[in-house]
This record gives structure tokens, sequence and C-alpha cells, in this order.
């Protein structure tokens, strides 16, 4: 049997303790009934009837269907590595300061803007409401590992946050706006508050169109 991460972790599980003090045959009817128990509770099954020196084919039917449960991980595992790998081989072909630009589906378009070595913005233009919206930076780690997070579209907030807030300015100082400084502020903190409110709600669509025009899955 390959014993390794999967397999230790099941040996020292919480079920152990619990089957303790039941008897043989309790324990391989446990270790059979795979509709009532989790794998975890069978497997802790028979190495309580193996520590017992207890002779059963169920012993063997387990162990096999461990070693099956940790070679479907092994390989989910390496799809995700070769997804991962594709994904940031593709991206790595964008030149730093450059912007690739990728067709999706619905018509809309996939930008990843490389800001360095290792960083790249990534966003969704729609050419209406996506001026507005926030981005998603990815920062690669390794060949086969990046990170995502939100960041605000700094450009948004430049173009729409401080822009207003300059003609607000005027529009202030030629006493349109009243006597409250605070107008002043208005713009900006409309921007970023804005921003904040579709980062979670846009974090995951576009990483998911991220994934799925990048990596294939």
């Amino acid at each position: 049997m390959h014993t390794n991460g999967l397999i230790y972790k099941m040996i020292e599980n919480q079920f152990q303790e619990k089957f303790e003090s039941k008897s043989d045959a309790e324990l391989e009817s446990i270790a059979m009934n795979s509709r009532s128990f989790v794998f975890e509770a069978r497997y802790a099954a028979i190495i309580l009837l193996k520590n017992r020196n207890y002779n059963s084919k169920v012993i063997d039917q387990v162990e096999k269907e461990g070693e099956n449960i940790e070679k479907a991980k092994s390989i989910k595992t390496e799809n995700f590595k070769n997804r991962n790998r594709q994904l940031i081989t593709r991206i790595r072909q964008i030149p730093i300061k450059e912007t690739g630009k990728y067709r999706l589906e619905n018509g809309n378009e996939l930008q990843v803007k490389r800001w360095n070595e290792s960083t790249f913005q990534v966003r969704i233009e729609d050419h209406y409401r996506s001026s507005l919206a926030p981005v998603i930076i990815c920062k690669i780690k390794d060949d086969s590992t990046y990170f995502c997070y939100p960041f605000f579209y700094l450009k948004s907030v430049l173009m729409y946050g401080v822009g207003l807030t300059v003609l607000t300015v005027i529009l202030f100082f030629m006493g349109y706006l009243g006597s409250d400084k605070f107008v002043l502020l208005f713009p900006l903190l409309a921007s970023v508050g804005l921003q904040l409110v579709l980062m979670p709600f846009i974090y995951f669509i576009t990483l998911s169109f991220f994934k799925k025009r990048l990596s294939g899955i």
C-alpha cells in the first residue's frame, strides 16, 4: 500500500478513539458500510482491526479504496497545476506595460495588463459600465502558482474621482454649490465607494472569466 499524506491523516483521525470500544464484528461492519459512514471512519475501523491482528478481506478492500482516493487526488492536483501553468505561460507572453486582449463569448473583452515581471491587472471591458468597476491583481509566485485579489481600478478613480473633484472645486468657488466644503470630497468618495461595493461581485466574475479564457477550464 502506498501510504502518504492523505493516508497518514486518516490513521490519526478522530474516529479511532471513538471506535476503540467496539468489537471486531462491529468494526468490520463499519468498514463495509460506505452508505452510512464516511471513508475516514471506515479507514479508522480497519486500522483498529489491523492493530488487533484481525483477518478480513474488507481490510484489503478499504486499503485499495484509500489508494484510489489518493491517486485521484494526485491527478486532480496535477491537472490543477497544469491549468495554472497554461495560464501563467500565456500571460507571461504579454510585454511589460502592454495589455493582452482576449475576446469573450458574451462579446466583452478580457484585458490583462502587465505591470512588471510578476504582477498583472485583470479586468473585463464592456464599453459601458466597466470603467466604474474594480479590477483584479494577479501575482505570479512560480511557474505553477499564482494568486489574485480585488483592487481599485486606479484609472477610473483618477478619471472620475479626481477629475470631477477638480470640476467640483471650480463650481464651489464660483458659488454654485453652496458653502458646505464636504461637497468637494463627494466625487472622489463616490468613485471609491462604488468600487468597494462592487468588489466582491466583480472579483468572482472576473476571476472566473480569467481562468476559463486563459487556462482552458
